[in-house]
């Protein structure tokens, strides 16, 4: 993980405003939200791993997805997860065995990232502060 200063840091917002500029920008909500805090993630590349960047935040007012849901942007950070590259012997390619794979356990859930994707992640934070400072 490779944490980055932000002008985000602690902005307050509503949920569904920074909700819908994010995805049209290729962010996605993170699998792995609960109902008060979650983490859009902008995916960098998925070469030897996922590379992303990840915005984290936490509602202060109602639960995520809520219409009327009030959070607050946490430090962004980059994150690299290693994913098993070996196949194994009797899998069969099917959409059945994908859906499996894509929740196999990482080789390494905070693997070094590399410096080409640290700069990436900081130009796509600073384009992700330039859209947020219109709401």
């Amino acid at each position: 993980m490779f944490e980055l200063d932000s002008t985000i840091e602690n902005k307050v917002f509503f949920y569904r405003e920074v909700k819908r500029i994010l995805e049209k920008e290729g962010y996605a909500l993170g699998g792995a939200w609960e109902y008060d805090h979650g983490y859009f993630d902008y995916k960098l590349a998925n070469d030897d791993g996922y590379h992303f960047l990840r915005v984290p935040f936490h509602s202060l007012k109602g639960e995520i997805e809520n219409e009327n849901a009030v959070i607050k942007m946490d430090k962004p950070y980059i994150l690299t997860h290693r994913y098993q590259d070996d196949v194994d012997a009797y899998a069969e390619s099917s959409v059945i065995q994908a859906s499996f794979n894509q929740f196999q356990t990482p080789v390494e859930k905070d693997a070094d990232i590399p410096t080409s994707y640290i700069e990436k992640g900081k130009i796509v934070l600073e384009n992700l502060e330039v859209l947020l400072e219109q709401i």
